[in-house]
């Protein structure tokens, strides 16, 4: 059966929340998406779930937190868990469901560059006490062995996780055919491990860059984007509107 076409949008304020929202099946609330987001603000997220009360579209919490002291880098080190992180983690995981959050995305890493197991699974085990879905981050393309991630976040249960296709986080540094042959790799082994373990395939969700101009060859492979939709640091309406024409 043919799968629905989905749009995540990225949002780090109320303003960005009421125009992308008739767009997109998904906001991912965040703080400070010129640093590629933390965890939100309740505060941001409480006034977000009011303003798609009603509607279809549904919000994901970023889990990220802002450690004293932690690294701000978009590398391994800067998402290794910690038991302060986890800790951290899990507060945020239960102030997002008490403020609204249909689900989280986290992101735990282990220092030698796989997805830690131990810790997400007891983020995962948390967030379904809530009834939360949970996604995993763009933090999976700072994985060593891509193919092992996928059993993991397989064995784990995340619905879904974001990719940009490239090894780190700039995704600068490929080609879009480059990319694309990467998440068509993904994908494939994401139905491997959906019919290994007799469950739906985790769902493979594009994301770096991805706009109107070049949805068509990633829509080609998934019917799952993540857009930020931006123009000059803003959300722009021509950019969703231009993009949800393509989904179409």
């Amino acid at each position: 059966m043919k799968q629905a076409r989905t749009l995540e949008v990225p949002i780090d304020s109320i303003e960005g929340a009421r125009l992308a929202a008739p767009f997109a099946t998904r906001l991912e609330v965040c703080h400070d998406l010129s640093s590629e987001g933390w965890t939100p603000k309740m505060e941001l997220l409480r006034a977000c779930a009011d303003a798609v009360a009603g509607g279809s579209c549904t919000l994901v919490s970023m889990i990220r937190p802002e450690i004293p002291g932690g690294s701000r880098r978009l590398d391994v080190d800067a998402f290794t868990a910690t038991p302060s992180l986890i800790d951290a983690c899990m507060r945020e995981i239960e102030a997002s469901a008490n403020a609204g959050a249909h689900s989280v995305a986290i992101s735990l890493l282990s220092a030698d560059g796989h997805i830690d197991m131990e810790a997400n699974g007891r983020l995962i085990e948390l967030a379904g006490g809530f009834g939360l879905v949970v996604a995993f981050l763009r933090t999976f393309d700072l994985l060593v062995d891509r193919e092992r991630g996928m059993r993991d976040i397989s064995a784990l249960g995340c619905t879904r996780f974001i990719t940009a296709g490239v090894l780190g986080w700039d995704a600068s540094v490929a080609t879009l055919e480059q990319r694309v042959a990467v998440v068509k790799g993904d994908i494939e082994n994401a139905a491997r491990e959906g019919r290994r373990l007799g469950r739906v395939p985790v769902e493979v969700v594009p994301a770096g860059g991805v706009r109107a101009a070049n949805a068509q060859a990633w829509l080609a492979l998934s019917p799952h984007l993540h857009a930020s939709c931006r123009r000059d640091g803003a959300i722009s309406l021509e950019e969703l509107t231009r993009i949800q024409a393509e989904m179409r």
